[in-house]
């Protein structure tokens, strides 16, 4: 985009029956705080925000120095509405070459430059890498705070507690391919969604951002290298169905030392183990060990049987990738 097009945006947002639709973090390394995923169809995507989006000003109060707690506090403090003026990513860095504060009449007035104050040098990344507005994942930044304004995306058992459990995305190419960003680190092992462009094929299917992906087309591609990976996905032409885990989920499952599959995606979630016994997910408690009453536990349960079989079967993966090599790779699709 021109420069002289690069100015702020003010996103006016009525919240809707499962909130604003959108998800606020902050890493570390990197002050303020930024827009991490917009859900579709939402209060927040119709007012323009956007993933990757900086937070300058919540209802007229700048909030770049303020916690993640603070902005959390002055976006709820409007009880039906916000008002929050952001930044990309493109505009930040040509507002932080310029040595001025984003402000509100940027929005309507555009960016008036000053005589004494010419632009530093180009917009573009030491790597030449040209800036998406979109999350960006990349060098191993840790997300340190988050907070969603939004109730959409995960399931709820009868308690009201989130499923923890992988989702399955089938995915039907369109012109524009899939519309998502394949990525891998050197810190982590492992192939991670880096973002997924609004309104595509991937962002109807479900996938969102620093989803880490665990199959494709019903094969386990944990252990493969990115090149291997990319095959998988380019194997059906028009079609993809990919499983996936967030991070909450993939680090439960880690916990449970399961490997996620197919059939969690449909609601057969693991439980915690509970003096050597899996505790169902539907309570049902007609299913009895039969040495349960005499106070001995001999037998296995089914589901027991038959995580120690999928976990054998884990153990056959292909070689991991020598992380030192390569800083990071990843494939649009």
């Amino acid at each position: 985009m021109a420069k002289d097009q690069l100015k702020p945006r003010l996103c006016r947002m009525l919240k809707g029956e499962s909130g604003y639709g959108f998800h606020l973090h902050g890493e570390k390394g990197k002050s303020g705080q930024f827009i991490r995923k917009v859900e579709p169809g939402s209060p927040a995507e119709a007012a323009g925000l956007r993933a990757g989006d900086r937070v300058v000003e919540v209802n007229g109060h700048n909030v770049e120095q303020e916690t993640h707690h603070q902005v959390v506090q002055r976006i709820k403090a409007v009880e039906t509405e916000t008002r929050l003026l952001v930044v990309d990513k493109e505009t930040d860095e040509y507002l932080c070459s310029l040595r001025l504060t984003c402000t509100e009449d940027m929005v309507h007035n555009g960016i008036l430059l000053s005589p004494a104050l010419p632009p530093t040098k180009g917009l573009a990344s030491d790597n030449g890498e040209v800036w998406k507005p979109q999350l960006d994942v990349s060098g191993g930044s840790l997300q340190r705070h988050s907070h969603s304004f939004s109730s959409h995306g995960s399931r709820k058992d009868l308690n009201g507690q989130k499923e923890l459990c992988p989702r399955l995305c089938h995915l039907k190419k369109g012109p524009n391919g899939y519309g998502f960003n394949l990525h891998s680190e050197k810190s982590r092992p492992g192939q991670f969604i880096r973002s997924v462009d609004p309104d595509s094929p991937a962002s109807r299917a479900g996938l969102r951002p620093q989803d880490r992906l665990v199959e494709v087309n019903g094969i386990n591609v944990e252990g493969l290298r990115h090149s291997e990976v990319v095959s998988h996905i380019k194997s059906r032409e028009s079609e993809a169905r990919l499983l996936v885990v967030d991070p909450e989920t993939d680090e439960y499952f880690k916990k449970l030392g399961v490997t996620p599959t197919e059939e969690h995606s449909k609601g057969v979630v693991p439980q915690p183990m509970t003096n050597g016994s899996a505790q169902t997910q539907d309570g049902d408690t007609d299913k009895k060990d039969p040495f349960e009453e005499s106070g001995l536990s001999l037998s296995p349960t089914a589901a027991e049987a038959k995580e120690k079989v999928r976990a054998k079967r884990v153990k056959k993966r292909a070689p991991q990738m020598d992380w030192n090599k390569k800083r990071e790779i990843f494939s649009n699709f």
